[in-house]
């Protein structure tokens, strides 16, 4: 079921000083670059299709989680791994979560952009839906099945949400926190608290989606990101700090989600002011 045989010779046919390139590879199906792409894009492009995406993230992470959980299967073992990576080895192996992360996220936006019938858009996200699918094998934290599964669910979650949401980022987040709180329950682990508290953030902020300022010049544009990146960078210090209480963590991946919702809004705000001032 899990294609033991067929992941050794993936694995095999890659050597070790590709290490690095591969593990670069597998970072793009990670939750902070997955989430760091949604924010920018989110940011400087289209609100409401963007934040769509961010609820289809937040909600497929609560999922896979609890879908890990129920099956309990082991990664492959230790000395199938390329190098040794810090954290790769925690939690279950089936399904996928990179590869399942990598197919809502990269076919979330092609989705959302109603660019299925582009083959270029679909080329690019099947690319980079296979590419980290297949550097998790190599990097021997999954085994084939594991990532071919991930990713399948990965596009059947999409098509799903698109239907139950018709668009609406609220009812994305809404169905989120459905999904995380008995992930929380259940799982226990840092990325169900982010899940569970995102979901909250992301229901909230959403619903002011439709008052947040248009972008109106490139230069606010680099503002609104240089402040976004500055936020998500603070927030992340203030992780460690309060690592140890989860009611903590929930109320801090709430406001990170909801602040990177909300930040155009603050980012539009000084910039009316610096424009006033100016005049003045």
């Amino acid at each position: 079921m899990r294609l033991e045989g067929a992941s050794a010779t993936v694995r095999n046919a890659v050597p070790t000083e590709y290490a690095e390139f591969v593990v670069w590879i597998t970072e793009l199906g990670g939750t902070t670059v997955l989430m760091l792409l949604l924010a920018v894009l989110f940011w400087c492009g289209e609100r409401r299709r963007n934040a769509l995406v961010i609820s289809y993230a937040v909600a497929g992470l609560a999922l896979v989680l609890s879908l890990k959980t129920l099956f309990g299967l082991p990664r492959p073992p230790s000395d199938a791994m390329l190098v040794a990576l810090e954290g790769e080895r925690d939690g279950y192996g089936f399904p996928s979560g990179h590869a399942f992360a990598a197919a809502v996220v990269y076919g979330g936006l092609v989705s959302a952009s109603d660019r299925l019938g582009d083959w270029r858009a679909v080329t690019a996200a099947g690319t980079m839906i296979v590419a980290v699918s297949l550097s998790r094998v190599v990097l021997g934290v999954h085994y084939l099945g594991d990532v071919i599964v991930g990713a399948a669910l990965g596009v059947a979650f999409v098509a799903v949400m698109n239907r139950l949401t018709r668009g609406d980022p609220t009812i994305g987040f809404a169905i989120a926190l459905i999904l995380a709180v008995p992930a929380t329950a259940v799982v226990g682990t840092t990325d169900s608290l982010l899940g569970l508290g995102g979901s909250i953030g992301g229901l909230v902020a959403s619903r002011r989606l439709v008052a947040l300022p248009v972008l109106r010049s490139r230069r606010e544009g680099v503002v609104l990101v240089g402040v976004g990146v500055g936020f998500v960078a603070v927030v992340t210090a203030v992780e460690a700090v309060v690592a140890s209480s989860d009611a903590a963590l929930v109320a801090l991946y709430a406001v990170l989600v909801g602040g990177i919702l909300l930040a155009p809004a603050a980012v539009g705000r000084l910039e009316v002011d610096g424009l006033e001032s100016r005049r003045a």
